[in-house]
């Protein structure tokens, strides 16, 4: 066989199954990140003081952690300054390549979660997903943000008096636009995400949906999928980012997880009623709310992602939040009951809820769902318009309605001129670009980055 005739062989066999590599440039561009992954594998029992030199070892050898997971850290490190991070206390492995045997070197829950999507980004299997959610795009992620404005201030962009009614509930002005001190400001610095993967316990509402191991694992690669793209993006700008993901899900005698138990059958309802689920999770930890409000239960969130952001053993964190994912399968409803798809209910957290398909976008796209939704919890605005449902944004000249960190009486103050409604004011880009926050494309507008603190 000729040398030519082997650089077009883009197929990897692993354990017997076939996966091709991007066949797109967009597929390309939305994994460049792969380039050069890296897994760093920690020993069981390094102590606090070690972690924290890893991390030091690594940023001063040029490398770059974008995901923290118990034991596991997935990033990007040189070749060249390799030798150094594998000299470090408490560094057991460090690996460019699949790893063979995940089991041999973690026992943790989270860490053989991490290096699981660290073998499938390197076998190709990662990208097959994606190459797949790339031919599937869903509805207009709609009234994604539904933050309820104090009296008297502006209604939030692109939230018409219905859409309010519907998806707000009963929620009052105390929480969202007027919710201070303003929680994660900036996406800078380490972020501690905390997941929950929901699943009805049949107490209240009828058990339909059931989540299956396979559905598990799938769900968790695309969280970490969406958080590297962050952190590509902040890298190329000159920030330093990472995201350590707490997977608050039961975990089960031999190293995996359970969903989330609630009363409820989340997709069936009204996305007003996300209180009842999230105290449900959140009792689990503690945080339970008495008596289960909107308000309490939103209250009692934010005191859970704070406590995690000061944890003892991998904090203290720049930022803070949780994500809740509802499993639709198959022919389960896109949306819930009130037409709402993924969203994130108050600029700046606490929390994001997506779905295991939302809207249509199918479930690999989950993390690209994600990705747009974790823009919100740092005061990034939509720039999609949907005419028909009156969602999305409203003008180009001003994001978040002058409240938040970054609002017209502060410095810097951050347009949205790559809001994609025809009828806004204020000077518009000519033409709109691919963002994020508009297409749901993997890429950023000029606008975004200064609206989430870059």
């Amino acid at each position: 066989m000729t040398k030519g005739a082997v650089a077009i062989i883009v197929c990897v066999l692993i354990g017997g199954t076939l996966y091709a590599e991007c066949k797109t440039d967009a597929c390309r561009q939305a994994v460049a990140w792969k380039n050069g992954y890296t897994a760093v594998v920690l020993d069981d029992n390094i102590s606090r003081a070690d972690y924290m030199a890893v991390l030091d070892v690594v940023k001063a050898n040029e490398g770059i952690v974008a995901i923290e997971a118990e034991r596991v850290l997935l990033g990007w490190v040189p070749v060249a300054t390799a030798g150094k991070i594998r000299g470090a206390r408490g560094v057991s492995a460090l690996s460019y390549q699949a790893i063979a045997r995940p089991a041999d070197l973690v026992h943790r829950a989270e860490a053989l979660a991490a290096l699981s999507f660290f073998n499938r980004v390197k076998t190709g299997e990662f990208e097959d997903a994606i190459e797949t959610g790339l031919a599937a795009k869903g509805q207009p992620l709609t009234g994604c943000v539904i933050a309820k404005p104090a009296s008297g201030s502006p209604r939030p962009q692109g939230l018409s008096s219905k859409s309010q009614r519907t998806l707000l509930g009963n929620v009052s002005p105390q929480w969202g636009w007027v919710q201070t001190p303003y929680r994660n400001t900036q996406m800078r610095g380490r972020i501690t995400v905390q997941l929950f993967r929901l699943d009805s316990d049949g107490t209240i509402d009828p058990n339909l949906y059931t989540w299956s191991d396979a559905d598990l694992s799938f769900s968790q690669d695309q969280v970490y999928g969406a958080f590297n793209f962050w952190v590509n993006q902040a890298t190329s700008r000159g920030i330093t980012l990472s995201f350590t993901i707490r997977t608050l899900d039961p975990r089960y005698k031999c190293c995996g997880f359970l969903p989330t138990p609630t009363q409820y059958e989340p997709i069936t309802r009204s996305s007003g009623d996300d209180y009842l689920w999230i105290n449900d999770a959140l009792a689990r930890s503690g945080y339970g709310a008495s008596p289960v409000t909107p308000d309490n239960v939103y209250t009692k969130n934010e005191a859970f992602n704070q406590a995690y952001a000061a944890e003892p053993f991998y904090g203290p964190f720049d930022g803070s939040f949780s994500v809740f994912v509802v499993y639709n399968p198959g022919s389960a409803p896109s949306t819930f009951a009130n037409d709402s798809r993924a969203y994130t209910r108050f600029l700046g957290g606490p929390f994001t809820t997506v779905m295991w398909n939302s809207g249509g976008w199918q479930p690999q796209n989950l993390g690209l769902v994600l990705t747009h939704e974790t823009g919100h919890i740092f005061w990034s605005c939509d720039e999609y318009f949907d005419s028909e449902d009156g969602t999305g944004c409203v003008t180009c000249y001003y994001c978040s309605y002058n409240v938040g960190p970054r609002n017209q009486v502060q410095t810097p103050w951050v347009t949205n001129a790559n809001c994609d409604n025809p009828t806004s004011t204020g000077t518009c880009d000519v033409p709109r670009t691919s963002c994020i926050m508009r297409d749901q494309t993997l890429t950023l507008c000029p606008h975004t980055p200064g609206q989430i603190g870059w």
